[in-house]
């Protein structure tokens, strides 16, 4: 699935949800902390919608990726499935001052998505509100240098071949040391994600 058809299957099925549930705009925004103007735009597909404001929609709506796309398929019996993704053809969703590829997204209900951030903000004001999502999280930074900001914990400056393991509820942030962008293999596990994590900034 594209980004535009992913794009617009989500304005679809958010309209629908909305409208199931007898919901008005603005309480479908006081539900999600995502603005009216910004709802409406991503209903009537006249907008991209980031995936920090997807993350923070199904977070806060408790859907899956399978429920957002309208995936009504039921999840393989089958125990032996796998995905595979040649160079190149990973979901690639730009966001402000970072972007994500992500990978395996035809498989339905994982537990654990792998995403690659590639990190182009320069302070933690930059990143925005700290990112936090249900489960756990391990980083790896495959090039460049960054330093992750959280909650609880002083920052930590993190070079290429370095990793961590986070408890992805502790809101974090990702901020790139040199002028070059920084790459984070991430690999996230936890239950309901829907490309990864359930709500981010957004």
């Amino acid at each position: 699935m594209s980004a535009a058809t992913l794009t617009q299957t989500i304005g679809r099925t958010l309209a629908e949800l909305r409208q199931s549930r007898g919901w008005t705009l603005k309480t479908l925004s006081e539900a999600t902390g995502v603005s009216v103007p910004v709802l409406s735009k991503i209903e009537n597909n006249q907008t991209g919608i980031s995936f920090e404001t997807a993350m923070k929609i199904m977070g806060s709506l408790s859907l899956s990726l399978d429920e957002l796309t309208g995936d009504k398929r039921e999840p393989a019996l089958v125990s032996g499935r796998r995905a595979i993704n040649p160079a190149g053809t990973a979901l690639k969703i730009p966001s402000m001052g970072r972007s994500y590829e992500l990978f395996a997204t035809e498989l339905r209900q994982k537990r654990m998505v792998p995403m690659i951030t590639t990190v182009d903000v320069h302070s933690a004001e930059e990143w925005g509100p700290l990112s936090r999502h249900d489960g756990e999280e391990w980083m790896y930074v495959l090039d460049g240098s960054i330093e992750l900001h959280t909650e609880l914990y002083a920052p930590l400056t993190m070079k290429a071949g370095d990793s961590v393991y986070i408890d992805s509820g502790m809101g974090h942030a990702m901020v790139a040391l040199n002028d070059a962008p920084a790459r984070v293999l991430s690999v996230y596990a936890g239950t309901g994600a829907p490309f990864g994590m359930p709500h981010s900034d957004g």
